[in-house]
């Protein structure tokens, strides 16, 4: 019988290979801060570095981070982050009733199955005030990047939720006020150059002249300095003579609006699926 395998501080070792560093945590999660103005305690659960912990101390709130990794609670101790060493789940049922008004909780539930996740929910709900708000961060199922790249990236993640789906589950455990939204700091856009160029060629950025890419050219539209005066010549009146000119221009312009409109469909396209990667659910307690 071989000896089981120690996975302490994988995820922490995961996350320094994989080139994630508290600035970056800092510049994504400060976007929730404004979600917990006016919160006297707020609870951050699986806390990781305490990036969070750190932002809502620096704003006078009495905050603490939840994480069961030794490993990531030793470096947050060394950082001076108040940590508990311990499961989420297990550290919620010792809180008591209405201990607390504001939980925190960031790409936590989806390393979890549903039945934990409503857990989680449900003893949320229970240790938060009347009037306390949570905030749940996970990957944006609503996003190509997700799909394709980051979700896939780690070796723990379980599911995706749907931030409608929190939103459910929130609401089904007693919250109320449920909404849901992406974080824009984290956006790793895919297709976001070729979004650029989209706009940029349907909406503006020059003349009608510069937007306009015709479909079809006739080469007797080229200037004479680029081919021999006598060839020019020629194509020219043949090109007068036979009426090119006017049906190469016609037939242009019945074309380009449907390549205008073909390039606008396109790039609602790609701005529906490359959105930022993470989103969040919150609620409030009646």
């Amino acid at each position: 019988m071989t000896d089981p395998i120690d996975l302490t501080g994988l995820d922490y070792a995961f996350l320094r290979y994989t080139g994630v560093n508290p600035g970056d945590q800092r510049q994504n999660q400060r976007f929730y801060l404004p979600f917990f103005e006016g919160c006297r305690r707020v609870v951050d659960l699986g806390c990781g570095d305490g990036d969070f912990v750190k932002l809502l101390i620096e704003k006078g709130i009495d905050a603490v981070g939840v994480d069961s990794d030794p490993i990531v609670a030793r470096q947050a101790r060394s950082q001076g982050v108040p940590i508990v060493e311990q499961d989420v789940l297990r550290y919620l049922e010792s809180v008591e009733d209405s201990g607390v008004d504001g939980i925190f909780s960031a790409h936590l539930v989806e390393h979890l199955p549903y039945q934990a996740v409503y857990r989680l929910i449900s003893q949320a709900y229970r240790v938060l005030r009347p009037g306390g708000r949570i905030a749940l961060t996970t990957p944006n199922a609503r996003a190509l990047v997700s799909h394709l790249e980051m979700y896939w990236l780690h070796f723990g993640h379980v599911s995706f939720y749907h931030p409608r789906l929190l939103c459910f589950f929130l609401n089904h455990a007693g919250f109320r006020s449920e909404t849901w939204g992406e974080n824009p700091a984290p956006a790793y856009p895919m297709l976001g150059g070729i979004r650029a160029r989209l706009v940029t060629t349907t909406d503006g950025g020059g003349t009608g002249e510069h937007l306009r890419q015709d479909l079809v050219h006739w080469e007797a539209s080229v200037p004479r300095q680029r081919l021999s005066g006598w060839r020019n010549a020629l194509r020219v009146r043949l090109a007068r003579l036979l009426g090119l000119d006017d049906i190469v221009h016609q037939l242009n312009a019945r074309v380009q609006p449907q390549l205008t409109a073909l390039r606008s469909d396109l790039a609602e396209l790609i701005e529906r699926l490359d959105r930022p990667f993470e989103c969040y659910a919150t609620a409030v307690k009646p």
